[in-house]
């Protein structure tokens, strides 16, 4: 009767099946009295051309009657008041048997025409309504993973043919991947009416590291499905359905949209069974620290464990250059995260590669994050300020010439000579006196820390703090200056008030490592307790500062007794700021002369061209923006992990040198060179809900779809492979009834023996 095999399932199942899958205005109060009616289609509907049969036991019936004459004797009249009810009945019987014959044939006929009943507000929708098909495929690198039945990706794919082998003359499909969702590429997405280029494409579907959440490829499926001019219109979503498509928020608490006509239906697939144990890196990242050459540098690596056991000595590997530098085993806790930092040191200074690995499980793909470390040889520092606000920078400066770390290239300008020359060849900024300068000048300042650019800023001796205010703190974003506090030193300092410094962060990685520690005494030692090393830090006197708002922007390193900031951080854009109080001179405080000035100058220096240079993770399919300020000319060549070679034309926007990277579709390394120095280094990597493999719960798939607009009734979960063409025929033309009207073709039959033989029973009576 069908080519179709039929899936045992229970009562509950085929009520759903026959009223679960009808459009929602079916059941709706509001709805319309013809939308209510359920109209029953024929999927087979030449073969009701059959239904002439039904005529053949008619025709036998009046074949059988014969007209006789009637003569009557005497004799017999006596038997005709006794045989008048028994022939009555026999009449009776044969036009049943007539009724039964003939709804037989038509049961039969109408089996072999495969009736299907189905809701329709058009009233009825026959085999050759065109159909638009979208087929959302999921090809995020999570389908990499495996179950009994093969890799989820080519579970995916074979679904996605069978799909396509339901394509009849009229139809069309759209194929969407979920990594070309969002970016740009939705002119590739043209109505298929060919079966075999749809094949074509889907065999042709690759995992990608794009990751996008199953939200925004809804909504994009919505707009696609909407501007389709097809009545019957119905969506395919193959994915493992993994947790985390739904992102960070979700499902989401926004309020409900009807993105969708209600007359849409959603096929939805779910891949994979059984638990999916993973541990992946979610992230690496490198946290403020002074890169130098041979000098060690923190960098952390946060780890998740989606299965339901804690492991134990899951081994972490760090590479510097394809080189092992650091390894640790470290237990996780079930279904969680964990974070842990190593302390490493690269030997060679410029653009590190790097990256961590873990021991391979089931899903490989999160087991490697890649990071680039840029360790300067060289820092060109460019000191701004009036000549005699200046010598105890340059002292300071001039002294950073030994292989002890990165050497200072120094250099010197007036407020008047700063121009955009100058910047474009500097790594950092010593600013004495900001509110000397131009509103021009100050721009191009701006725009040089906005592009990653450092500045240590002084007071001068000559601070104005109107004009600082006014020109200074809007342009360059910097706090307001609220007061001059104290008063400048005299020649008796014995004699002068003063404050010094009340709180340091020392877990700041400016100070890390700076200062020496001793060993606490006294009543801990006496009791027996261990004792604490602490870390003194020498505070200058400061008798003249600048009072300045600290803001929720702002990070203060150092603060005064008097409640003041003495060492201010902001972030300005891609580059920061450091703040300093007191103007680099004797008049204000003894700093200058003190044992921290030098170090915490050079370490100011270094700090700022570690974060400005170091490059922050990119994830696969963001657009990434290249920026130098070295001098360079012509064209850029950008060098992908995967060994291919594209130009970058990049154009000078200030003091630097910028060209967007648009193709990050590979995880590692890029380089981007001019000639055969390495302009900039950056790391592409997986987003890090890859790594969260556990399926979602189903309630939260149909929540999320609730807020979009599609009901639970436009829903159909197929779990299982091979009833996939079955159960999509049935939703989309109703449920076929054959096999119910060969039952009642059997019942009839039944009945119509039982009837024929009471009737010869009751005809040879007769005769008797």
């Amino acid at each position: 009767m069908s080519n179709l095999q039929e899936s045992p399932m229970l009562a509950s199942d085929r009520q759903s099946l026959l009223f679960g899958h009808l459009p929602a205005k079916l059941f709706s109060a509001r709805s319309t009295v013809a939308a209510q009616k359920i109209v029953m289609t024929f999927l087979n509907p030449l073969l009701l051309l059959s239904l002439v049969a039904a005529g053949i036991p008619i025709l036998l019936h009046l074949l059988n009657l014969r007209k006789l004459q009637t003569v009557e004797f005497s004799t017999l009249s006596f038997l005709k008041e006794l045989q008048r009810t028994r022939i009555r009945r026999l009449k009776i019987r044969q036009i049943l048997l007539m009724i039964l014959r003939t709804l037989l044939v038509v049961l039969i006929v109408l089996a072999f025409a495969r009736p299907t009943i189905k809701g329709s507000v058009l009233g009825g929708v026959g085999t050759q309504t065109r159909t638009t098909i979208l087929l959302l495929l999921d090809d995020s690198f999570s389908m990499t993973g495996t179950d009994r039945n093969g890799e989820f990706l080519k579970q995916a794919r074979q679904t996605a043919r069978e799909i396509v082998n339901l394509m009849t003359d009229g139809d069309e499909m759209m194929i969407i991947r979920f990594s070309e969702v969002g970016r740009g590429e939705e002119s590739q997405h043209q109505a298929i009416r060919d079966p075999a280029v749809a094949q074509r494409i889907i065999d042709d579907v690759q995992s990608n590291p794009v990751h996008t959440k199953l939200e925004d490829v809804l909504r994009y499926a919505a707009k696609l499905i909407v501007s389709s001019k097809n009545y019957n219109r119905e969506i395919y979503l193959i994915s493992d359905m993994q947790h985390g498509l739904l992102g960070e928020s979700g499902v989401g608490t926004s309020a409900a949209e009807a993105l969708f006509p209600p007359e849409i239906r959603l096929f939805v697939f779910p891949l994979g069974e059984g638990e999916r144990a993973n541990v992946g890196i979610e992230s690496v990242q490198l946290p403020g620290s002074l890169f130098e050459p041979s000098k060690p540098f923190a960098l952390k690596v946060a780890l998740r464990n989606a299965s339901k056991e804690n492991l134990q000595n899951q081994l972490v590997s760090v590479f510097l250059n394809n080189t092992r530098v650091a390894q640790r085993a470290v237990d996780l806790a079930s279904e969680s995260s964990s974070e842990i930092e190593f302390s490493i040191t690269s030997p060679t200074s410029g653009f590190v590669e790097g990256f961590v690995e873990i021991e391979d499980d089931l899903f490989s793909f999160d087991n490697k994050r890649f990071f680039t470390v840029h360790i300067p040889d060289r820092i060109r520092v460019l000191i701004v300020g009036r000549s005699e606000n200046l010598r105890f920078l340059r002292l300071a400066v001039g002294t950073r010439q030994s292989n002890a770390g990165s050497v200072f290239e120094m250099s010197e300008t007036t407020p008047e000579r700063l121009g955009l020359t100058q910047l474009q060849g500097t790594d950092v900024v010593l600013l004495v006196g900001p509110d000397q300068l131009s509103a021009p000048q100050l721009v191009q300042l701006g725009s040089y820390v906005q592009a990653g650019g450092g500045i240590v800023v002084f007071p001068a001796s000559s601070t104005q703090l109107n004009r600082y205010n006014e020109t200074v703190a809007p342009t360059l974003k910097t706090p307001r200056v609220l007061s001059l506090d104290g008063a400048p030193r005299g020649a008796d300092e014995e004699t002068e008030s003063f404050v010094q410094f009340e709180k340091v962060e020392l877990e700041h990685p400016l100070f890390r490592g700076m200062f020496e520690t001793e060993t606490t005494s006294g009543s801990r030692q006496r009791s027996g307790a261990a004792s604490q090393p602490q870390r003194t830090v020498e505070s200058p006197n400061v008798s003249l500062s600048v009072r300045y708002a600290v803001g929720p922007e702002l990070f203060p390193l150092i603060t005064l007794s008097n409640g003041a900031p003495f060492l201010v951080e902001q972030q300005a854009g891609s580059g920061r700021l450091l703040l300093v109080a007191v103007a680099p001179n004797l008049a204000w405080s003894d700093f200058p002369v003190k044992g921290l000035f030098v170090p915490l100058l050079h370490r100011s220096i270094s700090y700022l061209v570690g974060e400005s240079s170091q490059q922050r993770e990119h994830l696969a399919g963001q657009i990434v923006t290249v920026m130098t300020r070295a001098q360079t000319t012509g064209s850029w060549t950008l060098r992908a992990p995967s060994s291919t070679e594209s130009i970058l034309l990049p154009t000078r926007a200030g003091s630097h040198m910028r060209a967007e990277v648009n193709q990050t579709d590979a995880v590692g390394i890029y380089r981007v060179v001019d000639g055969s120095t390495t302009v900039q280094a950056f790391a592409v990597n997986l987003h890090p809900d890859e790594s969260k493999t556990v399926p979602m719960e189903r309630e939260m798939l149909l929540t999320l779809l609730r807020r979009l607009g599609l009901t639970s009734n436009a829903v159909v979960f197929l779990d299982r492979p091979q009833e996939v063409q079955e159960r999509i025929l049935e939703a989309r033309h109703g449920v076929e009834l054959w096999k119910e009207f060969l039952i009642a073709a059997l019942l009839l039959a039944m009945i119509e023996l039982f009837v024929a033989r009471a009737s010869r029973n009751e005809l040879t009576t007769t005769s008797a």
